[in-house]
């Protein structure tokens, strides 16, 4: 009898310290979980956040160091700048004085812009691990500058437009020759920005998320034509909207066909063998 009650009450004991260190344990996942949670909340707060100021960075990059570069570089004068908070629905602009290589001139935001984004997407291909907010800053800087100049590349082949309107009459561009140059650099930057994108994405989410993320941010393309559509001074016409869904469709295809596809074979590599 006293074995019996000796074996129950190590019985008793040893339930206990199970029970202890079951609730324990699930202390720390919930604890882990609200972490994360939060973390994942802090990123979007941050994304939207840097978007903005970095929308206005790259504007600051057309203007000043685009267009105003070239004013200096040829002894010009600038006049005056205006960055505009509201852009695509209001552009930014600069007056300067120069009557000489006046087509360097027009051109320079749309080329320093280019050089901006590629190397910045460069760094961010070659640099192996960064920190997620540094890698954040440089993705929405390569992305408003590409957004920047091959915007102007491809609305300036379809309508009459900022500074691609200033080449056209100068007999530097035509509009099939500048829609063509930016739908091919548009390109580019789109499967390059996809892929750092994910890149970021992946610390925080899992690979589906960090995929579904790619999907849901290229759907920042129709939205801004939205905006600009908004102001009739742009002579944008609505039947091009469609066409801005484009990229998050092309997206969709990549990432869950293509990706998503790929990484699953690669975590059962026994089942596709079967198949």
């Amino acid at each position: 009898m006293e074995r019996f009650c000796h074996s129950i009450g190590w019985c008793c004991v040893g339930t206990f310290s199970y029970c202890r260190y079951f609730i324990f344990k699930a202390k720390v996942e919930l604890c882990v979980g609200e972490e994360a949670l939060q973390g994942r909340k802090t990123f979007l707060a941050v994304f939207v956040v840097v978007g903005f100021v970095m929308k206005m960075v790259a504007e600051f990059v057309h203007e000043i160091c685009g267009h105003g570069l070239f004013v200096l570089l040829f002894g010009g004068k600038i006049i005056g700048v205006y960055i505009s908070v509201l852009w695509p629905y209001e552009l930014s602009h600069i007056d300067w004085d120069l009557t000489a290589q006046i087509v360097w001139v027009y051109a320079g935001g749309i080329l320093v812009c280019l050089c901006v984004s590629f190397l910045t997407q460069a760094f961010l291909l070659v640099k192996k691990k960064t920190l997620w907010y540094f890698a954040l800053t440089l993705f929405w800087l390569a992305f408003w500058t590409l957004i920047n100049s091959t915007g102007y590349l491809m609305i300036g082949g379809l309508t009459s437009f900022g500074d691609v309107k200033e080449l056209i009459a100068l007999g530097v561009l035509t509009n099939l020759i500048s829609l063509i140059i930016g739908f091919i650099i548009f390109v580019v930057g789109f499967v390059t920005l996809s892929w750092i994108l994910r890149k970021i994405l992946i610390e925080l989410f899992t690979s589906k998320r960090a995929s579904l993320g790619v999907v849901l941010f290229w759907l920042i393309i129709p939205v801004l034509v939205l905006v600009m559509l908004a102001n009739p001074e742009r002579g944008l016409q609505v039947a091009y909207l469609p066409l801005t869904f484009i990229p998050a469709l092309l997206s969709f295809v990549i990432e869950y066909f293509l990706v998503l596809s790929k990484q699953e074979a690669y975590a059962s590599p026994d089942d596709v063998a079967e198949e």
